[in-house]
This record gives C-alpha cells, structure tokens and sequence, in this order.
C-alpha cells in the first residue's frame, strides 16, 4: 500500500498575500470618509446621485460646493467632477453590487444654484437652497423649502414633505403610495397621488390641481384674486377649507359621497334616478373658479 504525499504549490503562498492583498484593499473601502470641494459658479447647477442611504443638502453664502460624508461597504468610489457650472455628484456601484451598505452624503452648494437629485431608497434633505429644485426618489422620503422658484418632488411609496415660505412660486408633487405635505405655500400647486393623501396649507393661491385616485385631500388656502382650483378624486375624501375672502363660481359633484357646504346653497340630487350630488353656485364676485369631483368620495367645502 502506498502513500501520496500533497505538495504545495510553489506559487500558492503568493496567490494567499495577493488574496489577502485583495480583501485588505476591499475592506478599506469600507465606511471611507468624504471630503471633496470645488469653487463654482453660485449661478450654477449642483445635480446628485445615491443609491441607497441619505442626501443632505445645505444652501450657503460660498461661491463653492463641498461634500462630505461616508461611502458604504462594498461601494466602488464616489465621482465628483465640476466645470464650474454643473457639479456632479454620484455614488458608483460595482456591477454586482449585492451587499452594498448606505452611504451618506452631506452637500453644502450655493444657496441660489439648481438642484437636482435622484436617489433610490435614500432619503432627500434639503435646506437653505432658494434655486430651482428636482428631487426624485423611488422609496426614500423628500423633505424640502419651498420659495420663489420652482420645485418638484417625485417618489414611488416615499413621503414628501414642503415647508414654504409664503413667497410665491410653483410647486410638483407626484407619488404613488406616499404621502405628501406641503405648508405655507403659495403660487401655484400641481399634485397627482395614486394612494397616498395630500394635505396643503397654502396662502394666496392663483392656480392649483390636485389628484388622487383612492387617497384623500385636504386643503387649506387664500383664494387669490381669478385663482383657480381643480381637485379631484376616485374614491378618496376631498376637504376644501377658505381662509379669508371667496369669490368664485363653484362647480362640486360627487357620484356616491355626500357634499357638505358650510356657506351657500345645499347640495341636491345630480338626477330623479340616479345618485349623485351637485352643488354650483356663486360667491362674491365670482370672479375665481373651484371644481371638485369625487366619486365615491365625500366633499367639504368650508370658510373659516
């Protein structure tokens, strides 16, 4: 009976400290702190990618972007590059990118410059940007001001959330199963929901829409002066409530809710043998417009 004897390779110690080498080198990666600047143009525009964990964003008085922060495990690297108009910030995955940890990142951009950002489960915070904003997430939350310029907020099942500053300007909210809240807004408000519920508090309103499919909404506004409001619902609530003065032509349906007015006429039957509520009428001056239009859902309408 014979023995074998297994001999080593003789290049089998250098694959192991190349291995070792290897996962040294990936597990140094991991948790790498960030710390990236570059001076810009504060007219500018600032755009952001993330996958996974957090965007932070401040608006200062530097004609400079920075960005710290960490990069997660198993994260490839984080591209930052600049032209001194448009600064890109982008977290790059590797192409099998199974346990990749969040990452965080912390952005501080010249308040007045644009920003845009898109993101998959991480959430968006900003503050302090007075520039035109597009922050689009999949199921990361959104909350950010609103002022004078433009902004839109875009998610799947995140929640969106708007603090304004009563100054004028045009807001977008889209989601499908998030929630949105938008407070001290002012101008102009789009919002489309599939079953999410949408809730504004707005001042002085020229134009707004607002749509839901099973989720309810809730507004609270100053009419401006011709200010339009178009609201409508599947089967969702609507609750409409007026602060200060109306004027405006009403025209409110709903197929198989009730309709509750709290100043003007009753609402009565859209048909001898059908249901379905109506209620139009004119206030003040008529010089506004509101329709809303459920249908299942019930209708608020109300002054303080």
């Amino acid at each position: 009976m014979t023995t074998s004897t297994y001999t080593m390779p003789r290049h089998f110690p250098r694959l192991l400290l190349s291995l070792a080498a290897f996962v040294a080198a990936a597990g140094a990666q991991a948790g790498t702190p960030i710390d990236k600047r570059a001076a810009v143009d504060p007219d500018g525009s600032v755009e952001v990618g993330n996958t996974a964990g957090s965007v932070k964003v401040t608006g200062w008085d530097r004609n400079e972007v920075q960005v710290t922060g960490e990069l997660g495990d198993g994260t490839e690297r984080l591209d930052f590059a600049t032209d001194g108009k448009v600064t890109r910030i982008k977290v790059i995955l590797p192409n099998r990118s199974y346990n990749v940890e969040d990452t965080d990142l912390v952005i501080s951009m010249p308040a007045a410059s644009r920003l845009s950002v898109n993101t998959v489960s991480a959430d968006i915070a900003v503050t302090g940007v007075t520039g035109a904003q597009r922050l689009v997430a999949v199921s990361g939350d959104v909350r950010t001001e609103a002022g004078a310029q433009d902004v839109e907020c875009r998610t799947v099942s995140g929640d969106v959330h708007v603090a304004g500053s009563a100054k004028k300007g045009l807001l977008t909210i889209n989601t499908v199963s998030g929630d949105a809240t938008a407070l001290k807004v002012a101008g102009e408000v789009n919002a489309n929901t599939v079953s999410g519920n949408v809730t504004l508090g707005m001042g002085e309103t020229s134009r707004s829409r607002v749509r839901s499919t099973s989720g309810d909404l809730t507004l609270a506004l100053l009419l401006g002066p011709d200010g339009k409001i178009d609201a409508e619902s599947i089967s969702g609530d609507v609750r409409l409530d007026f602060v200060g003065p109306v004027n405006a032509e009403f025209d409110v349906s709903s197929f198989n809710g009730e309709i509750r007015n709290c100043f003007g006429p009753k609402p009565v039957s859209a048909s001898e043998y059908a249901p379905g509520k109506d209620l139009r009428f004119r206030e003040g001056q008529g010089s506004g417009w509101v329709r809303i239009k459920t249908m299942n859902g019930d209708i608020s309408v109300c002054r303080r």
